[in-house]
């Protein structure tokens, strides 16, 4: 036949979901059966069945839920990828990514190779068959973890019509893959013989003639975009087991096309077979996006937003607080580093990244299931921050009138040194301390400027301990419930100050906090004056708030205008709420025929200020959105019934901060709708630029058209921690946690950024919209609690600066706006000493993603990236004396050991990062504390 090709690699394989339209543990009863059914097919010799090989997906949680379940497998396993006939890994789970960090893709392939090393080995294959999109930096983590190609379906535009199937895919630094677009997707192959793909789960009979058509129909379909004679057929789909009569079905296929070479067998040696032949792709640089091909389905970045949201904390609390502190207590202090710990949380939080779950694609009960992990994630983290805070600084003294000298630890996780206003809730012991003579002083005995907020005596209830909680947030969340219920059995008149505890809420300046290090505070009775505050007061007028860098004026309907008074620009009109219907599912947002987008403008809510310090001050704004109250029964337009949803727009400036704190709380009582907020300027640009992974990404404002797409542009795109616009004079930058979806706008004046706060949807799958051109993305289940009903929280931050964004800083920005210092309250009574840094970054351009002990021996793992495109050269100042620097891979190996006389230059490392590079480096130090 004129389109056989010479070679065929046919490789069997299932795609785990290991939670989708069933639960985990559905799921889990699934995968026993089949992948025992994958065992005993590689167990029998090759001449009875002619089976040779298995690729268990590409993902080592698999493994894992397998042998939990029948662990005398574990040796069947490690026996047969010994001997080469079943691939496992390279990635822990295969996760949809952008909903989640450059850091946890990285430590997925690093707890990947970890758990596969266990079963005899992770195959070096970049296999992701069905993310719904893929990085611009895909192609440089493959090659930091050993791997030189990748193998996917989705995300091509109209680029793949030049590339083919088969291409060089390059990311931004220059490092290369070869790149394999599954022709027709991971189930090209997938079972052979049935009339209908799905017929491979029963026992209908396999049909020869069938086979043979589908190799003929599928042959055809690869010619036009294959660059080579050899092709790659992927013998297997969702949850598929082994292929039915494999042998019997090879038989007749090596028949019908005599001049083809038919191979069971791996993926890799597909590669290598397509190497061998002197193929010479095309190039391709960038993300891979589009939906010419396949469905992108966008509208996972926004749907069930409280799962984002969830998971953009708990990453945040792993790898920019929990890791690098545990590390500062490791090597500054002697406290002993909890890998175990630390693993089982990233394996707990990368559980809940595979795409059907992060993208919040799946059931009800699926969704359920994900938010206990989250919780577990964070409140081990938390934990542990707090248990090393208690180390350094104890709660309690060896004598009870030792308590006296309360200390206020902060820690700064962050490998920059920087200065906040630091808050938090003091509870005074013992009872009878004199308020008015009470001053805070530093380490080196200089008195601190701070202020009373609140003074409230308290009987001591229930043993509640405030001091353990490391935010002044948390704390008043917890003491705002019982002073609700119980006001009238603990809440002490001042008359009674020498019997009850004193809780003092107080705000104070914290400079210059070490790089890596914490600083302690000392709040103490003495006859010296009060410091006076160091920086300009916030002040609050009527509706305005302006802290000396910004002015902020809040208006009825939820919208401010935003002064920068030190760069001398203007934002006014920001914030609009915008809401319109959706008539699509959890994959993708849809208008309805009719459309209908409601707005805030022109409603008339309260204003008030809700606080009001020298240090900080927040208005409010409380008004009700009326919505429909869900879409018509015909879907084609929204109901003329209304319905009023409660919200709340909070601002926030802070002394000192040239930041914006924006809080919106929305009571969302309606149903199929999105609801987003504009930030429209007058900003002359058509590129939106957003935070990614180990990048930032820039994009047109105008998207590709895509009209012969599959999936047309949806107008959207992903983010990780925030967008901005620039232009000659300077930008504005929208940051935000845990809200990945934006929208560019071009208006009368210039761009602007909608952000997306909630899209409510009440279907897994449907096929009666326009968006994805009418066509299932999955089971049509009804899943009512993605209407995300009830109370919703939205934080973001906007950040005006001159300039361009590196010179601007503002990346530092956000990770400081995102990284309050943790603080705790202790006793200067077994203090350990403080003002040590462990690790600073005196480079701004060049960005810390991981600070973290190695996980198989006693040594620092710091993680870099070069933002800008040219080469830099990374400035470390170590706090401990260096002996030995590693140059590492990403999965913690060492690759090359760097001349201390060349690269320690005053006390200060200097290691050269070209653009857009990815550098993994080993810290030993010579003199850290042994652990207790």
């Amino acid at each position: 036949m004129n389109n056989a090709p010479e070679q065929v690699f046919v490789v069997s394989h299932t795609h785990w979901d290991r939670e989708w339209y069933l639960t985990a543990s559905e799921f889990m009863v699934d995968l026993t059966r089949v992948f025992g059914g994958v065992l005993d097919a590689l167990e029998t010799p090759d001449e009875e069945n002619g089976f040779e090989h298995f690729v268990m997906d590409g993902q080592a949680i698999a493994l894992e839920d397998h042998v939990s379940y029948r662990p005398d497998d574990a040796a069947r396993i490690e026996a047969l990828c010994r001997t080469g006939k079943l691939s496992l890994g390279p990635w822990y789970i295969l996760p949809d990514e952008f909903l989640v960090s450059g850091e946890a893709m990285a430590r997925n392939l690093l707890i990947g190779h970890q758990v596969c090393a266990r079963f005899g080995g992770a195959q070096k294959v970049g296999y992701m068959p069905d993310s719904f999109g893929h990085l611009a930096q895909i192609p440089q983590l493959l090659r930091l973890a050993g791997i030189d190609s990748f193998i996917y379906t989705r995300g091509n535009g109209d680029e793949i019509e030049e590339l083919g199937h088969e291409y060089l895919w390059e990311a931004p630094d220059g490092s290369e893959v070869l790149a394999i677009n599954q022709c027709g997707g991971y189930c090209n192959g997938g079972g052979l013989g049935f009339q209908e793909i799905w017929h491979a789960h029963t026992r209908r009979e396999v049909s020869l003639e069938r086979a043979v058509e589908q190799m003929t129909e599928l042959f055809e379909k690869m010619v036009p975009l294959s660059r080579t004679p050899i092709r790659l057929l992927n013998n297997g789909c969702d949850h598929f087991p082994v292929q039915q009569d494999f042998a019997r079905v090879m038989s007749p296929l090596r028949e019908a096309f005599p001049g083809t070479q038919f191979r069971h067998t791996d993926f890799a040696a597909y590669l290598a077979a397509l190497r061998d032949s002197g193929f010479e792709g095309k190039r391709f640089r960038g993300e891979l996006l589009g939906g010419k091909q396949h469905h992108i389905l966008s509208g996972v970045w926004s749907a069930r937003m409280p799962i984002k949201q969830a998971n953009d904390d708990c990453q945040h609390w792993l790898a920019r607080v929990a890791e690098p502190a545990c590390a500062a207590f490791r090597y500054l202090d002697g406290q002993p580093y909890p890998t175990g710990t630390l693993n089982e949380a990233w394996k707990k939080l990368l559980s809940n990244h595979p795409h059907d779950s992060i993208c919040g694609c799946s059931t009800d009960e699926v969704h359920a299931e994900m938010m206990p992990r989250f919780a577990g994630v964070r409140e081990t983290a938390e934990r542990l921050v707090s248990r090393g805070l208690n180390d350094v600084a104890p709660r309690f003294a060896s004598r009870a009138e030792l308590d006296l000298d309360t200390v206020i630890t902060v820690l700064n996780p962050l490998p920059v040194r920087r200065s906040e206003i630091i808050e938090r809730l003091i509870i005074l012991q013992p009872p009878g301390q004199d308020t008015d003579r009470l001053r805070l002083f530093d380490d080196e005995g200089r008195q601190v400027p701070f202020h009373i907020v609140e003074k409230q005596y308290v009987e001591r209830f229930w043993g509640i301990d405030y001091r353990a909680q490391l935010d002044a947030e948390s704390q008043l969340a917890r003491f705002d419930v019982y002073r609700e219920k119980f006001a009238d059995r603990i809440l002490r008149p001042a008359a009674e100050a020498d019997t009850a505890d004193c809780f003092l809420r107080i705000q104070f300046e914290a400079s210059d906090l070490p790089a890596l290090g914490r600083a302690g505070y000392h709040l103490r009775e003495c006859d010296e004056a009060p410091a006076a505050m160091t920086l300009p007061p916030v002040k609050v007028e009527d509706a305005i708030l302006d802290n000396g860098l910004l002015r902020v004026t809040l208006r009825e309907d939820g919208r401010f205008d935003l002064e920068d008074l030190v760069g001398g620009r203007n934002f006014p009109s920001l914030h609009l709420l915008a809401d319109d219907e959706d008539a699509g599912d959890e994959y993708d947002h849809s208008h309805a025929e009719n459309r209908l987008t409601l707005t805030s403008s022109g409603l008339k809510g309260e204003i008030r200020c809700l606080e009001s310090s020298p240090y900080r001050a927040v208005l409010e704004c409380t008004l009700k959105l009326p919505l429909p109250t869900a879409l018509r029964a015909d879907r084609r337009g929204r109901e003329e019934t209304r319905i009023d949803c409660p919200l709340r727009v909070r601002v926030s400036l802070t002394a000192g901060s040239p930041l914006l704190d924006v809080e919106t709380l929305f009571d969302n009582r309606a149903e199929d709708h999105r609801l987003r907020v504009e930030f429209p300027t007058s900003i002359d640009t058509d590129r939106v630029l957003s935070d990614g992974h180990y990048l930032v990404v820039d994009r047109p404002l105008a998207p590709p058209t895509g009209e012969d797409w599959v999936q047309p542009h949806p107008g959207t795109y992903p983010q990780q921690d925030y967008s901005l616009l620039q232009d000659d004079e300077g930008g504005l930058a929208l940051l935000s946690r845990g809200l990945p979806e934006i929208m560019p706008m071009r208006g009368e004046s210039g761009a602007g950024i909608s952000l997306t706060l909630l899209r409510a949807v009440g279907w897994l799958s449907r096929d009666d919209f326009e968006s994805r051109r009418r066509c299932n993305a999955g089971p049509t289940l009804f899943t009512p609690d993605a209407q995300c009903l009830g109370e919703q929280r939205f934080r973001y931050a906007l950040l005006p600066f001159r300039g361009d964004h590196l010179s601007a800083d503002v990346k530092g920005a956000s990770e400081r706006w995102r990284t309050a210092p943790p603080t705790s309250q202790g006793v200067a009574d077994g203090l350990l000493p403080a003002g040590r840094g462990l690790l600073e970054n005196r480079e701004p351009s060049i960005c810390v993603s991981a600070i973290k002990r190695a996980d198989n021996r006693d040594a620092l793992i710091v993680r870099l990236y070069n933002l800008s495109g040219e080469e830099k050269a990374a400035r470390l100042r170590p706090g401990l004396e260096l002996e030995e620097l590693w140059r590492c891979d990403l999965i913690e190996e060492r690759e090359e050991k760097l001349p201390l006389g060349g690269h320690l230059i005053d006390g200060e490392l200097r290691v050269p990062l070209r653009g857009h590079g990815i550098l993994t480096l080993e810290l030993n130090f010579r003199e850290a504390k042994k652990t207790r």
